[in-house]
């Protein structure tokens, strides 16, 4: 048997009717495991959509406007407490990083009121007409359809505000006038519910 060849019948090693050869499906999960497995998925998505929300909030944060400053809305306003040219309150606006008030719509135009106490005197804004063109300091064209004609519009000047009338005064005439800036954001950690900010640091 010296120069025989022996061949192995290896069918049978692999053979699924012996125990050890059998693959088995894994048993279904009860249905309880289902419904935790759901359950926990849906809580994961609760969960991160309230982090995303929060998340989004802290960084609303605080609006916070100078010491004798107003908030209102989006932007703190200032009135002087001297009088000046127009040139002057143009200064010293810049000179606070803002400028004399340019006014958005009517809603801002009724909250100057607010702002000058109620005044019956001019306050300058930063209206101002070069070569007969009446524009707002921060060059954009003033709207007569949103605050209305002014008197004497056809002139030289700069712009008032006394009351609810936006007027044409001269340019060297002495008045108290309104500055506008962009306020302050503090960002907090963890807000509060119903945190409120202090309007003024």
């Amino acid at each position: 048997m010296a120069g025989e060849i022996v061949y192995a019948d290896l069918s049978n090693l692999g053979d699924c009717s012996s125990p050890a050869g059998k693959h088995h499906a894994p048993p279904s999960c009860p249905w309880w495991h289902r419904f935790l497995l759901k359950a926990g998925a849906l809580g994961q998505l609760i969960l991160l959509v309230l982090v995303v929300v929060l998340s989004i909030r802290a960084y609303v944060g605080c609006k916070l406007c100078p010491q004798d400053w107003q908030l209102h809305g989006e932007r703190c306003y200032w009135l002087s407490e001297e009088l000046g040219n127009w040139t002057q309150g143009t200064k010293s606006c810049e000179n606070q990083d803002s400028q004399l008030v340019v006014l958005q719509d009517k809603k801002e135009k009724e909250h100057i009121k607010s702002v000058t106490f109620r005044s019956l005197q001019p306050v300058w804004i930063g209206l101002r007409s070069q070569q007969k063109e009446w524009r707002w300091v921060d060059n954009t064209p003033f709207n007569p359809k949103m605050f209305g004609t002014l008197k004497e519009m056809e002139e030289e000047g700069c712009g008032t505000l006394k009351a609810k009338a936006l007027e044409v005064n001269r340019c060297d005439a002495e008045h108290k006038w309104v500055c506008k800036k962009k306020p302050f954001l503090l960002y907090p950690v963890t807000p509060g519910v119903g945190e409120k900010c202090v309007a003024s640091i």
